[in-house]
């Protein structure tokens, strides 16, 4: 890779040793993967979470070791030029009566935001950074963590980004570079997969059963989706984020909707393929029915928000709720960003949901948090694939109302 004199200056020490680390991070992984330059980065979505409770089982020694670079990353200060938020974390910040929100942990979690805030990080906590003022530019140059988000950037925004780990994001914050390769690069940024889209996509889960399926049969593929009509906002979440989850995408097209494919022509780089796959109601009816997997109809929880929730979701979910009740047993979580929260408590719709036995959740997941569960029901795609592996839980994909609709009667009513 060829660096500036001011890059190599760094590299050899110039501006600290943990800067230095910093920008070898970036400098092997680019050299791995053929990055022949570093360029300016505009925007980062990091890591900064106090590990959680299921790292307990590391060494104290590697646990020290983590935060005091985790304390040290926030240290130097973010780079001027560039605007850093902040991803999920894997505890609340509130106080929330499970034994998984382990207070030692969140205690070490608020002084590390804290310390964040200082260096220039905003606390945003949040896996859906679009929702909450991050939302770059079209060929805007990103380092985004998050895999949805990163789709979601690349996608429907138009800017940049490689997926990006801890170490990487954290280090483009504070240097401003990312090693340029992958869909920073133009060449890189063209469809390799053509999907149809014949079935009726209503709302946003019937986004991710489309996302579900594309994201398997493109692995590490840029899908193209042509048929389509232009995603709401919820929708184009639920989309990127099933993208992430089942496959390896870091981008896909939406003919007619993506900024820089107008056409298919244009998402192909005028090199469409005759071959293709369908996505009809036959398939979009197989790909819930692929993550309905149960062993009865009695539930114990409800998640929603994942990616999380927008305040046009939580005022869907407070008019459903109205003047019911959960069912005993039952918890009702909806994941959200604490800023969008703010607004739903200015609005009322907390007040709603919280009157029926509904909980907010801000700045994690249960998911991420580990709390057990026995029978999920949810509305993302993205939400019932990990939670099988990450909690042990039976899991039932549907759309909100219908999730809505198990939540109070304490058992899985079906679709309709």
């Amino acid at each position: 890779m060829e660096l500036t004199g001011e890059q190599q200056a760094v590299l050899d020490g110039s501006r600290g040793d943990y800067l230095a680390k910093c920008m070898r991070w970036l400098v092997e992984w680019g050299e791995v993967m053929g990055a022949k330059r570093l360029i300016k980065v505009d925007n980062t979505h990091a890591l900064l979470p106090v590990p959680n409770l299921m790292a307990r089982g590391a060494s104290k020694e590697t646990m020290d070791q983590y935060m005091a670079d985790l304390v040290e990353a926030c240290s130097h200060g973010t780079h001027p030029g560039c605007t850093c938020t902040v991803h999920a974390a894997f505890v609340t910040l509130d106080d929330v009566d499970v034994p998984e929100n382990d207070p030692e942990q969140v205690q070490m979690q608020k002084d590390l935001a804290v310390l964040a805030a200082n260096a220039g990080f905003i606390p945003t906590f949040t896996c859906a950074p679009y929702l909450v003022g991050n939302v770059p530019l079209k060929d805007e140059i990103l380092a985004w963590t998050e895999s949805s988000a990163v789709v979601y950037a690349n996608s429907i925004l138009g800017a940049r980004t490689t997926r990006h780990g801890t170490e990487s994001a954290i280090a483009a914050s504070l240097l401003g570079l990312v090693p340029e390769f992958g869909v920073l690069l133009d060449e890189n940024r063209k469809g390799t997969l053509r999907i149809e889209v014949t079935a009726e996509l209503e709302d946003p889960p019937d986004w991710g059963a489309l996302g579900y399926f594309a994201g398997k049969a493109a692995g590490l593929g840029i899908p193209v989706f042509n048929g389509v009509r232009r995603p709401s906002q919820d929708e184009a979440k639920q989309l990127c984020a099933a993208l992430a989850t089942s496959g390896g995408v870091t981008m896909c097209h939406i003919a007619g909707v993506t900024p820089e494919a107008p056409t298919i022509d244009a998402a192909f780089q005028g090199d469409v393929p005759e071959d293709y796959l369908t996505f009809d109601a036959e398939t979009l009816r197989e790909t819930y029915e692929s993550l309905r997997v149960r062993t009865g109809d009695e539930i114990d929880s409800v998640i929603l928000g994942c990616p999380h929730a927008s305040i046009n979701e939580l005022s869907k979910i407070a008019a459903l709720l109205k003047g019911k009740k959960v069912a005993e047993g039952v918890r009702l979580w909806i994941d959200t960003a604490r800023g969008t929260k703010g607004n739903a408590d200015r609005m009322g719709y907390t007040e709603i949901i919280e009157a029926a036995g509904g909980r907010i959740l801000c700045d994690t997941c249960p998911t991420n948090m580990r709390i057990p569960a026995k029978r999920i029901v949810t509305h993302g795609f993205k939400q019932a694939h990990y939670a099988r592996g990450m909690v042990g839980a039976e899991v039932i994909i549907a759309k909100t109302d219908a999730c809505i609709r198990a939540a109070v009667a304490g058992r899985w009513l079906g679709d309709g």
